[in-house]
């Protein structure tokens, strides 16, 4: 199943359209959920890759997961992260520079960040640093660096 494959976002006014607009919103979602049961490190690259092309309906599963912390097995620092330092502009040889103990503890904000479904939004809509600032909780430091 093409999980960028785009859904049109006009609701149907017909009954039959309603009703196949709901059949391939719920094969979606029982795709992430697949996902998420057998394939884990699949769904981490979804969530790392951030896709703006991505199915609406994937997205708002992804969300879902992200938000009620549905989704243990993914790892903010390694997903969100990278993405965020990205678009806070941050080169990997200025994260080179902070001391371990200061790179552990963004590791750890990041990984207990209540905010993930969030930030995902952010990171897939194209929100600028100044906009993403206001959930990150390593904004801060990425402007510092």
């Amino acid at each position: 199943m093409n999980m960028n494959a785009q859904v049109s976002t006009q609701p149907r006014s017909t009954l039959i359209g309603r009703l196949a607009d709901r059949l391939i919103a719920s094969q979606y979602q029982m795709a992430v959920k697949s996902l998420q049961m057998e394939a884990p490190d699949a769904l981490e690259q979804i969530v790392a890759q951030a896709d703006p092309a991505l199915d609406s309906s994937v997205a708002a599963e992804i969300e879902r997961l992200l938000r009620t912390r549905g989704a243990p097995f993914v790892r903010f620092e390694k997903t969100l992260m990278p993405q965020m330092q990205a678009r806070f502009g941050v080169t990997e040889e200025q994260m080179g520079t902070l001391e371990a103990k200061e790179l552990a503890a963004m590791k750890k904000r990041c990984s207990s960040c209540s905010e993930a479904a969030r930030c995902w939004q952010a990171l897939r809509g194209g929100e600028s640093a100044e906009q993403c600032r206001e959930l990150c909780p390593n904004a801060d430091t990425f402007e510092r660096l």
